[in-house]
């Protein structure tokens, strides 16, 4: 039965059909629809577009789902997250540690129906069953969403020993009154939310949830504080500096929200993710619990705020722009003892905290890397504070672009979305243009940055940085026209061709083959523009190419895509 309009509805509308004009123009709405309700269901993660984007199956043979992400330990896996490494065995990582996979459906339709939760039912009880082999599935569900739930499935496998505590989220989303959902939906509800909890361990948790037009509406207006009152003991002053004693339980309300939820988004910018109970942080937490232990503060070297601007008022610094740059570990020890103890006596003792107040970028990098030189650091995780880095950000600025060093700087400034390109995929752009290995950066889209050899080849200051721009450019373009109308691309083409188009994108300018990033100068200088015929006519080329490589059936896109063999097929197709 259609549903009435309301003013949430059309607020959430209007708000949706901007967000599709500025960031994903060509998309068909019911396409952008999804990927919009997935990224604000999402929104605590601090996801970019393109990992959206990359986990978004709906298409033909979705089984219901348009979505589907797995996080570990709060961190987004992909196909070379270290979790699947060979060389990593289940020992390497800790335990009792959260995996979660979030599974979404999402329709423009202002209603809820029976329908959609009949399928999600059907395709979960299939997908979630270990017995099932994945191989087995291939005629009832397309390669995408196989893809992405085998992602899930292999971390699950693997990490069984360590006790890993499973949560998969389901959210059904349409700007319909979740308040007139009728009993039957309801009822479909609990059905299914039942049905996954089966087929999952004692202790696993499962929330299917529905998403309408106010929970949508609220989760867009929920934006992450970086301005927050910190409580201290003691404290001294210098000039824009501050060092403080602030007891744990303070620190904790400063890390955590009202729904003792750690705020990950304060982190955006240390070098380091947690590492667990490793060895450091093991000595951490029995330092906290053992009584007898001598002040926390003497043992440990606390932590380092970076931020714009720091005020006191009492016993309370207000701190604006907060970024904490040193002290994850500490901080996430801190921050699980007192969530798993919230009245413990370990509240009272205190940490030393540092407090830097400073908009100069340089400054915050050196005391990023001066920081993080007091314990081992691998260097890829320094790698936004490179001076190349620092170049390339303020020549994307000088140009009306914005290249995020510092995960969401430029988007929680409100810049434009479709010009904001991180690290990361700047990494595979070139590595896809100025090397023509797509296929690596297919594959590898986390360990690019970590390998000397790989990030040295891309960013080194012997390319101009016209040509980054210009690689920006070109990737966003051929990104925004696959998810267009006029590609006529399926999801699995969309997620796994994306850099083999950018390839044939630049061979063609060039005219021969790219060795070297060095080889895009000339094109970058020229800054030609692209048209929809032209990238058309590439696009069609490379679904030639990979109907007869992939036609054998001895392979599927998604390993063609991340196969070198594909990259040296299309090339010699070419003729370069």
């Amino acid at each position: 039965m259609a549903a009435g309009q309301t003013n949430s509805r059309t607020l959430l509308m209007k708000i949706f059909e901007s967000w599709h004009d500025e960031n994903i123009p060509d998309c068909s709405p019911d396409t952008a629809f999804e990927i919009f309700a997935s990224e604000l269901a999402l929104r605590s993660y601090g996801l970019g577009l393109e990992n959206i984007q990359d986990g978004i199956v709906g298409s033909g043979q979705d089984g219901g789902i348009d979505s589907i992400f797995t996080f570990w330990d709060d961190n987004l896996l992909d196909e070379d997250s270290e979790i699947f490494s060979d060389s990593k065995k289940p020992s390497e990582f800790s335990q009792e540690r959260l995996l979660e996979l979030w599974v979404l459906q999402a329709k423009r339709s202002p209603s809820f129906e029976e329908v959609a939760l009949d399928k999600l039912e059907n395709t979960l009880r299939r997908v979630l069953d270990l017995n099932q082999d994945m191989d087995g599935l291939k005629g009832l569900y397309n390669e995408s969403l196989l893809a992405r739930i085998d992602l899930f499935r292999k971390s699950w496998e693997k990490l069984l020993v360590r006790r890993p505590k499973i949560s998969v989220r389901i959210v059904y989303a349409t700007p319909g009154d979740r308040q007139g959902v009728s009993p039957q939906v309801l009822i479909k509800q609990n059905l299914l939310q039942q049905a996954v909890a089966d087929l999952l361990p004692p202790g696993a948790t499962v929330d299917c949830s529905l998403s309408g037009d106010r929970e949508l509406l609220a989760r867009y207006n929920e934006k992450p504080t970086y301005s927050l009152p910190m409580r201290f003991q003691e404290n001294a002053t210098s000039g824009n500096s501050h060092v403080a004693l602030v007891t744990l339980s303070d620190y904790f309300n400063l890390i955590a929200d009202e729904n003792r939820k750690l705020r990950r988004h304060l982190f955006d910018w240390n070098v380091r993710d947690y590492q667990g109970p490793v060895t450091v942080n093991q000595e951490i937490r029995r330092t906290l619990e053992n009584e007898q232990s001598p002040e926390f503060w003497w043992l440990n070297n606390g932590v380092t705020i970076i931020c714009s601007e720091a005020t006191t008022g009492g016993k309370t610094y207000s701190l604006t722009d907060i970024q904490i740059v040193n002290g994850l570990q500490t901080s996430h020890t801190i921050y699980e003892a007192l969530r798993d103890h919230p009245n413990a006596d370990i509240g009272d003792r205190m940490i030393l905290v540092r407090i830097i107040s400073t908009t100069d970028r340089k400054t915050r990098d050196q005391v990023i890397r001066a920081t993080n030189r007091q314990t081992p650091v691998n260097e890829a995780s320094l790698r936004a504070t490179d001076e190349i880095q620092r170049n390339i950000e303020d020549y994307f600025l000088v140009n009306g672009w914005y290249y995020d060093r510092r995960k969401n700087f430029y988007k929680n400034e409100g810049k434009d979305p479709a010009k904001i390109i991180g690290i990361p995929l700047l990494g595979q752009a070139l590595t896809a243009m100025g090397l023509c290995r797509p296929d690596k950066a297919r594959g590898k889209p986390s360990s690019l940055l970590k390998n000397d050899d790989d990030y040295t080849s891309v960013f080194n200051s012997g390319v101009n940085l016209s040509v980054f721009l210009w690689a920006a450019r070109t990737q966003r373009t051929v990104d925004v026209f696959l998810h267009s109308e006029s590609a006529s691309a399926t999801q699995a083409q969309r997620n796994n061709l994306k850099f083999h188009l950018a390839m044939l994108v630049a061979v063609e300018l060039v005219g021969k083959r790219i060795y070297r990033p060095q080889q895009l100068e000339i094109v970058a200088s020229e800054n030609a523009e692209l048209g929809e015929s032209f990238l058309a006519d590439r696009l069609d080329l490379l679904k030639e190419f990979t109907t007869s490589f992939v036609g054998g059936g001895n392979t599927t896109l998604e390993k063609a895509a991340k196969n070198q063999q594909f990259t040296q097929y299309i090339l010699a197709q070419l003729g370069v």
